[in-house]
């Protein structure tokens, strides 16, 4: 009886693992018809769609980027810093809050899904078919295993205090950015460059806007244990290697960014006469205003209110992050063209 049971938990593991494997793999030709909403104007479920979808990125893009902050500026910038050997603990904690939420947001995303691809009122069966029988339901179980497991070896990372396995921890996120880079556009197109250049994309996102929660991190953790001097100092020190970061994470973003630009909108009246290019055109408009907010942050190189402005910043992150749902969920610009 013990053996028959366990043998059926193996094999409903292994079922699990198959297909979340196979949602990250295969491709998505049919996505497109299948799980998008072709009308013209923007009803009560595509609104939701957006905003649900957008809030799943972002605690994908911050979990991951929270992981990246800590191996990249945390970690390096801290070494000479005995009092803070411990620290890592608040990454951790970050990092389970955010998978958690993940859940959550997934069982909404899922859920607003099945009934508006079916037109069903949702109830547990239609939900199960849902997340077993549709590739977006695989790609969730997928999300939520590799958001687990991120957590996990982070919580590996922060036992070793050193900054090679933050950076494993790191290589864990970057394979859960696949099931974003999987449910965007890019999965429907021919060819391997534009899935690339999504996961790309969201790759840069996660280091640069991601990273900004490293700093809420830092100021209600690991600097409070440090006398003010020190404070400032190793503050300067991670406001420095986060900047030439997120410079680099910044031009790949517009670079990735471009490419999918033109692969989505096809002229400029597509841009202004559609609900994906106005979407497009309000997040490029919110990216802008980070960039200058940023570029602000690195002038004062740390010594101003670094607080006020990072929360800024973050603010301006969830309204990127909220765009960027819209444009996963509407149809392409091109969609629209003759």
């Amino acid at each position: 009886m013990g053996v028959r049971s366990d043998t059926r938990g193996s094999a409903r593991r292994a079922v699990l693992f198959l297909g979340a494997v196979a949602a990250l793999l295969l491709p998505a030709r049919a996505v497109r018809a299948q799980d998008m909403d072709h009308a013209g104007g923007l009803g009560a479920g595509q609104i939701g769609a957006g905003v649900v979808g957008g809030v799943a990125q972002g605690l994908v893009v911050l979990l991951v980027g929270l992981v990246a902050f800590a191996a990249v500026v945390w970690i390096p910038a801290s070494r000479p810093y005995a009092g803070v050997g411990e620290a890592g603990r608040t990454f951790v904690r970050g990092a389970w809050a955010l998978a958690g939420a993940l859940v959550v947001v997934g069982v909404a995303d899922l859920s607003i899904y099945a009934a508006r691809a079916t037109g069903d009122a949702l109830g547990p069966a239609l939900f199960g078919e849902a997340l077993f029988g549709t590739r977006t339901g695989w790609l969730w179980i997928a999300r939520i295993l590799l958001a687990g497991l991120t957590a996990l070896a982070a919580t590996w990372a922060a036992r070793q205090r050193r900054a090679t396995p933050w950076w494993a921890a790191t290589g864990v996120g970057s394979l859960l950015l696949v099931t974003l880079a999987q449910g965007s556009h890019a999965a429907a197109e021919p060819g391997v460059l534009p899935l690339l250049s999504s996961w790309l994309h969201v790759v840069a996102a996660s280091f640069w806007i991601g990273g900004l929660l490293g700093f809420p991190a830092m100021l209600l953790g690991p600097l409070r244990a440090l006398e003010p001097g020190e404070r400032s100092k190793l503050l300067r020190t991670a406001v420095r290697r986060f900047s030439k970061v997120a410079t680099a994470a910044v031009l790949l973003v517009v670079a990735t960014g471009l490419h999918a630009t033109l692969l989505n909108v096809p002229s400029l009246d597509a841009a202004l006469e559609t609900a994906y290019g106005r979407a497009l055109i309000m997040k490029l408009g919110l990216v802008a205003l980070m960039l200058a907010a940023g570029g602000i942050n690195l002038i004062d190189n740390g010594k101003g209110p670094l607080g006020r402005m990072v929360g800024a910043e973050l603010v301006l992150a969830f309204g990127v992050l909220l765009a960027a749902g819209f444009l996963t969920t509407l149809p392409p610009a091109s969609y629209a063209s003759p």
